[in-house]
């Protein structure tokens, strides 16, 4: 499908958060759910704080939202601000879309999922044909759970990430530091699953997988490979899961342990090293399901809409599904 492409700005991409319970309507933090294009996550939270003089400990989000985007995202801060933090949102042009007030700070990771809108474009009938086949694969099989490429930004921050998770002392916010270390963390993450797909191991565990169920989220040992446990990967009920290695990560054992191993040793690493990581570590299934993909032609191209679990990337399922994925320039948030 070499004719399929999408080109990310706001114009073409939406990303809107899916919350995983309401705020109570009491309480010191206040729940801003705002939408903005043209300007990241980071951004914004570092204009709050410096707005607001806040610490970088004050202020809540669920998840990092792509900078050319439309986006709807919620913030908490402590409640005391939350006039001026209305104002300031909108002297950088975001719109509050509602408000209210919670018991506690909004922690990363608290949220049911993120829906999305994506536009690609085509050259004509046989390109859409072809997508829309790989999307219902997708529906059918899930799909792999690879972090983007927009996780590792231009990659320069991977060695310092490395030398964080290896213990040495970070410089500069903490919510930065912890950004290296889980980027590395996810780097080595990418590796296994590649390693794992070469193999033609993918979507089907092997003796010693730790299994993530994907409803609850719940982990156990593949101790034995049989039909009842390959009929329940079928039923995308469960999935093998990969390694963000830490220091409380469950390990596999048997031949998964030996995917692990294997990766810990291309990038000069050992248990000793995960052992005393700062870091603890989890575990992330191999593949996700997608449910439902909304297939909408329009023009030579068309619009997608479809809802991911928290921390799974468009960009992976629009590449899986055949789509040219072009990244956006790099610039400056300012420019």
């Amino acid at each position: 499908m070499a004719g399929l492409r999408f080109v990310q700005s706001p114009g073409t991409f939406t990303v809107e958060e899916v919350p995983l319970f309401p705020p109570c309507g009491r309480g010191y933090h206040a729940y801003l759910t705002v939408r903005r294009a043209g300007c990241s996550t980071p951004f914004l939270l570092g204009e709050l704080r410096r707005r607001l003089r806040l610490a970088e400990e004050d202020l809540g989000c669920a998840g990092m939202k792509d900078r050319d985007a439309v986006a709807v995202q919620t913030f908490s801060i402590p409640s005391r601000l939350q006039k001026q933090a209305e104002l300031a949102f909108g002297e950088l042009g975001c719109e509050v879309l509602s408000s209210a007030l919670h018991t506690h700070k909004l922690r990363t990771g608290k949220l049911a999922g993120n829906r999305f809108t994506v536009r690609v474009e085509g050259d004509g009938p046989s390109d859409a044909e072809a997508l829309e086949a790989g999307l219902r694969r997708l529906e059918a099989e899930g799909m792999p759970n690879a972090f983007g490429p927009q996780r590792f930004a231009d990659r320069s921050g991977l060695e310092e990430g490395r030398k964080i998770f290896l213990g040495h002392r970070p410089s500069g916010p903490f919510r930065r530091a912890r950004f290296l270390v889980s980027a590395y963390q996810a780097l080595l993450f990418n590796d296994w699953l590649e390693a794992r797909r070469s193999a033609g191991r993918f979507p089907w565990p092997v003796a010693g997988d730790v299994m993530k169920r994907h409803d609850s989220g719940g982990e156990f040992p593949a101790e034995e490979v049989d039909e009842t446990l390959l009929d329940r990967v079928r039923r995308l009920e469960i999935s093998p899961s990969g390694p963000l290695f830490g220091g409380k990560m469950a390990r596999a054992s048997g031949e998964a342990l030996q995917f692990e191993e294997d990766i810990l040793a291309r990038h000069g690493l050992g248990w000793r090293d995960v052992s005393s990581a700062r870091a603890p570590g989890a575990r992330r299934p191999m593949r996700v399901p997608v449910g439902e993909i909304g297939l909408e032609r329009a023009g030579r191209g068309a619009v997608l809409t479809f809802t991911l679990p928290p921390g799974s990337y468009a960009s992976v399922l629009l590449a899986e599904a055949g789509i040219e994925v072009v990244p956006p320039p790099r610039r400056n948030e300012t420019d």
